[in-house]
């Protein structure tokens, strides 16, 4: 299909408003986003990888921009432009074993866009967030000296991160393929101490602010071959290399008035004296390096199961070479597409494909010996767009994390994504005027 010009100025001008809008939304979190650099987004940014349980490791399409791998994207259609975006919807509870509450939040996920530069040489672009922090935490405790003593921890930021992603095709089986992040983003932490039992002894804040700016790589292998005239099995793996994030922290330390020390959350406060103010333009985040390996079959277009196991060395994770205590992560994913007939011209429901799968795994914290695991499920479809190869994607995720042991905070969620795949042949020349 031909798109005209102004088709196309359409097209990229709404790529530029998705992209810019998907740094400026505001995303709350999780308590647990407090620890290291927040949560960790899955590095599945694809809808429809996302109602297969997030596995990415060996899932490769002409149709599909899979940034969980970057060798994928060698399998591109040659005469297409591919642009996909998402956004998602989430839903989450917060409990103890005393207390319940409520959270929800809404943002765009992801924005890429992929083409071909020769056949065996295939690119793409895109932006997604790479961690979130959103938490805003009262605790107390009692003093022998003081008395009652109140704490708040409040943070909220994250990083984002812009890749760009080179594949090539070695022979008929092999491809790999190479990505590269531009990291950047603020986060901001609060961490409040008062003495409600006391009118001469002041609050004290500390606050941490921390600019990022700084590059990240990945690497990626794929296999695919032919285990009979219709079964194709796919094996890919990747790595993520282990870097230095760089970035300019400033601290600030100061004593503050309140007119409300049982309410820190919605007190007002006033300013008292500042004790430090201190910037740092030389810090740094240790990164830790991964591994993933995948492998999935496919029978023609009618059907495609796989499985992902990923594992990162968070152990190693350092702020300004001080290690932070986080253990190594890891999980399993899981997942099954269905497309009852591709060919079908009579009905609509039979080109639809119906996605299932799964994920359990552990996160890099480990809280009072408790490890903080992360399970769900996850259900899908892509919609065909009537007279066209565009698809408008939804996954469907529902899970857990975190546990009520030891006065802890388990996190159950609902998160619903919807993404819009467009799929548009560019680059075929014309044969008739």
């Amino acid at each position: 299909m031909k798109i005209n010009i102004s088709n196309r100025l359409i097209l990229t001008a709404l790529m530029l408003f998705v992209g810019i809008t998907a740094f400026a939304q505001s995303d709350v979190d999780s308590p647990y986003s407090m620890f290291g650099l927040g949560q960790v987004r899955n590095r599945t940014m694809n809808t429809r990888l996302k109602g297969m349980g997030g596995m990415s490791n060996a899932m490769c399409d002409m149709s599909m921009i899979n940034a969980g791998n970057p060798a994928s994207y060698a399998m591109l259609d040659t005469m297409s432009f591919l642009f996909d975006a998402g956004i998602y919807a989430k839903s989450s509870t917060f409990s103890t074993s005393t207390l319940s509450e409520k959270a929800s939040s809404a943002s765009f996920d992801y924005v890429a866009m992929g083409f071909s530069l020769t056949r065996w040489w295939k690119m793409a672009f895109g932006a997604q967030p790479y961690s979130n922090v959103g938490y805003n935490v009262v605790t107390r405790f009692h003093d022998d000296q003081v008395g009652n003593c109140a704490e708040l921890f409040k943070g909220e930021g994250g990083l984002n991160q812009a890749f760009w992603g080179n594949a090539f095709r070695i022979g008929k089986h092999f491809s790999v393929g190479v990505n590269a992040s531009y990291v950047f983003g603020d986060s901001k932490s609060t961490t409040t101490l008062a003495y409600p039992d006391s009118t001469y002894i002041i609050c004290t804040r500390r606050s941490r602010d921390i600019m990022t700016r700084s590059f990240m790589f990945d690497y990626g292998l794929m296999y695919q071959g032919n285990l009979s005239k219709d079964l194709v099995l796919t094996v890919g793996a990747t790595y993520n290399q282990k870097i230095n994030l760089h970035g300019v922290q400033t601290t600030f330390i100061r004593t503050i008035a309140t007119d409300d020390l049982e309410d820190l959350a919605s007190s007002t406060e006033y300013l008292i004296d500042t004790v430090s103010f201190n910037t740092d333009k030389n810090a740094t985040y240790t990164m830790p390096h991964g591994l993933g390996f995948g492998v999935a079959l496919q029978r023609n277009n009618r059907w495609k199961v796989g499985v992902d196991f990923n594992w990162t060395q968070w152990s190693t994770f350092a702020r300004n070479g001080v290690n932070e205590g986080l253990q190594d992560a890891w999980n399993v994913a899981v997942g099954a597409e269905f497309m009852p007939s591709w060919t079908s011209i009579s009905g609509y429901w039979t080109r639809v494909s119906y996605r299932l799968g799964g994920f359990y795994g552990q996160t890099c914290l480990n809280i009072n010996g408790h490890s903080i695991n992360k399970m769900g499920v996850t259900l899908g479809l892509s919609l065909p767009v009537p007279r066209s190869m565009s698809k408008v994607d939804l996954a469907l995720e529902v899970g857990n994390c975190g546990t009520k042991s030891d006065n802890l905070i388990k996190e159950s969620y609902v998160k619903l994504t919807a993404g819009v795949s467009i799929y548009e042949r560019w680059f075929v020349k014309r044969k008739y005027k």
